[in-house]
């Protein structure tokens, strides 16, 4: 047996992270596409169906976090 780590990420397919409402604000298919090609959303394809990782939308989120000043 290797040393190897193994990493269980959750992953949604496109249609749960919209039902789920796992990206507040994104409530829409058009929108996720407009964000995938401006390539600020990761996602992995596999065929035609899509889907993303736990760390491609908290990567997300966290850019997209404003702090407060002060």
């Amino acid at each position: 047996m290797s040393n190897e780590m193994i990493l269980i990420e959750k992953r949604w397919p496109e249609s749960e992270v919209l039902a789920l409402g796992l990206i507040p604000g994104i409530i829409n298919r058009v929108t996720l596409y407009r964000k995938r090609k401006a390539k600020l959303i990761g996602f992995y394809r596999v065929g035609n169906q899509i889907f993303y990782g736990q760390h491609h939308i908290e990567e997300f989120l966290a850019r997209c976090e404003r702090k407060a000043k002060g």
